[in-house]
């Protein structure tokens, strides 16, 4: 049985066609998925309660900020390792990795490189080329660290699939950090007002919400592709 976990309802949606609410346990196929909100604390837990529903694997399911300038909006990520932010690396299962890899090939553009953690969301360019020097990592993103983690302490198998949703070269406008919650819920007023006092924000929000809405494209071809147990079995 496999425990999904995702952060934003976007995420989710690629999987089960609608928008879960903060928290909510859907079952899927061979499994469950959990949309768990932002940040690497929630992961963790939500990770947890799905071991604890009977989960025999995880997966850390969802979006990613590009680090390689070589990676396009849209790529896949199927890393080898997950390396957190204290530097502790964490392999995914390696057949569970091929199994995927084999059956998204020719369909979907994918990068088997690092996805490292990152404790808050990365937004400026210098920030992400100081990381990509730093660690090589192919992208970054705030939750597959935590589930990683909860999987290799209950010794059970561990994947991320993870879909580039900024480019390494874009810079993430305020506007769109302070619209929305937790569970990356938009806050209409929050956001009117936020454009109203940088209105030159405008352009780079709509590319964002494009760049997004690919990633989350290729997150539905890839849930297409993997088959109803995303590869685990």
């Amino acid at each position: 049985m496999i425990g999904v976990i995702a952060a934003l309802p976007l995420e989710a949606c690629s999987l089960v066609g609608r928008k879960l609410a903060p928290g909510e346990r859907v079952e899927l196929h061979t499994g469950w998925i959990q949309l768990c909100g932002i940040g690497s604390e929630k992961a963790l837990n939500a990770a947890q309660s799905l071991l604890d529903a009977g989960a025999t694997a995880l997966l850390s399911w969802g979006i990613a900020g590009g680090l390689d300038p070589a990676l396009s909006v849209g790529t896949l990520v199927l890393p080898r390792n997950v390396i957190s932010a204290d530097q502790n690396v964490f392999p995914v299962n390696g057949a569970w990795r091929s199994r995927l890899q084999d059956r998204v090939a020719g369909h979907v553009a994918t990068s088997s490189g690092f996805l490292l953690e990152s404790h808050s969301v990365i937004t400026h360019l210098s920030q992400k080329q100081a990381l990509a020097k730093r660690i090589g990592a192919a992208a970054v993103d705030m939750e597959s660290a935590a589930v990683a983690k909860v999987a290799h302490q209950a010794g059970v198998p561990f994947m991320a699939i993870r879909v580039i949703a900024d480019h390494a070269t874009t810079t993430v406008p305020s506007s769109a950090l302070s619209a929305v919650d937790d569970y990356g819920r938009l806050q209409i007023l929050t956001l009117v007002k936020s454009l109203l006092a940088h209105p030159a924000e405008l352009p780079a929000l709509i590319n964002l919400g494009n760049a997004f809405r690919t990633a989350q494209k290729t997150l539905s071809t890839v849930a297409k592709l993997a088959g109803p147990g995303l590869g685990v079995e």
